[in-house]
């Protein structure tokens, strides 16, 4: 009897273990409802992958690589609308439907911490909504009173997002659901703050291709602070290499402003450079300009366009923004003479003000 019994317990683990394994691979199956669409796009960072899928008879499958540290983005143009769907390939099979309406997941799995990220993303719409009416009726010149109104509903909303981000740093270190939380806390946390937290992931999560992209920003930011000596870079161009050095720590200030041509708050921001260049620039101080992530062809175009006076570096891709720790441009920053990072982050008055007080 009590060898029957030890042979149920095995038998029982080992039904267990198999029942509890993740798939290798997660399988989404796809379908097109009310509406019309020849294709959907895949696009996984950490896998290399952006490529068309083809829709036949309003269906298709894709497979993917199971990693609950990744995050795949589906699209579809459906009668000239855009519609994108995340998920996390976590092993269950993933069914995604789009329509008119937008984008439907559902698992397999009733735990899938896909359903956590759709509620995340749930909250996240309702904040959005609220930021646009912001915007929108600040540039329609809405009193502060009618501003404030919007601002006091917003508020509770991005309070429980910022909870939900929270929790899932905590409690989801081991997947994508803790990125999501960090990328949602960024803006309330110091550099160093956000390296520290970083360290305290699953090791898949950190070697991620978000996280690293994250790090390599702080590590960027970190070596370029205010106080700290200039990082140099250096462009090989038509008429031979082109350093920062060459520009910076010549004995003026000089305000760099790493911008591009299509980056529209850039061009929004020229008017009130030239005012400043108007004003300050002389033997003491100067600017420069530095195209960022542009065709050379294009950064020119604009400088002609918006008649920039003052000297540019173009073609630097990304190597710019690896030194300064740059993920979001207009980046302008405050050089001493001697090339010490005087500010960084200047916008609007902020630059007028540093000028001010050095000048």
């Amino acid at each position: 009897m009590m060898k029957c019994t030890h042979i149920f317990a095995l038998v029982t683990i080992i039904l267990a273990s198999c029942t509890s394994r993740v798939s290798e691979t997660t399988i989404i199956q796809g379908s097109i409802e009310d509406g019309t669409a020849d294709q959907v796009s895949a696009f996984v960072l950490d896998y290399n992958i952006d490529e068309q899928i083809e829709i036949t008879d309003g269906t298709f499958s894709y497979e993917l690589a199971t990693n609950p540290a990744v995050v795949a983005t589906f699209t579809c143009m459906m009668d000239g609308k855009r519609i994108s769907q995340s998920l996390i390939p976590d092993g269950s099979i993933l069914t995604l439907v789009f329509s008119p309406e937008g984008a439907t997941l559902k698992s397999s799995n009733k735990k899938s911490i896909n359903y956590r990220m759709l509620e995340v993303n749930q909250v996240y719409q309702e904040w959005r909504g609220f930021a646009s009416q912001y915007m929108s009726m600040q540039r329609a010149g809405a009193t502060m009173e009618q501003l404030d109104s919007i601002a006091e509903l917003r508020r509770p909303v991005s309070d429980k997002l910022q909870a939900l981000y929270r929790e899932d740093l905590e409690k989801h270190k081991d997947n994508y659901l803790s990125v999501k939380g960090l990328v949602g806390l960024q803006g309330d946390l110091t550099d160093e703050q956000m390296d520290s937290l970083i360290h305290t992931l699953d090791s898949s999560v950190i070697q991620s291709a978000r996280i690293q992209m994250i790090l390599k920003d702080i590590q960027g930011r970190l070596r370029s602070k205010e106080g700290m000596p200039f990082v140099d870079f250096s462009v090989d161009t038509e008429k031979g290499t082109v350093r920062l050095s060459d520009y910076i720590g010549k004995g003026k200030y000089v305000l760099v402003d790493f911008w591009a041509s299509w980056c529209q708050p850039c061009i929004v921001e020229m008017p009130h450079l030239k005012e400043l260049y108007n004003r300050f620039s002389g033997n003491d101080f100067t600017i420069l300009g530095v195209a960022v992530s542009d065709k050379p062809e294009d950064s020119q175009a604009a400088i002609r366009k918006h008649a920039l006076p003052w000297e540019q570096i173009l073609g630097t891709g990304n190597v710019a923004m690896d030194a300064y720790g740059i993920n979001s441009i207009p980046q302008v920053i405050l050089f001493g003479p001697d090339g010490t990072i005087l500010r960084r982050d200047l916008h609007g008055d902020g630059i007028d003000r540093a000028l001010e007080e050095i000048l």
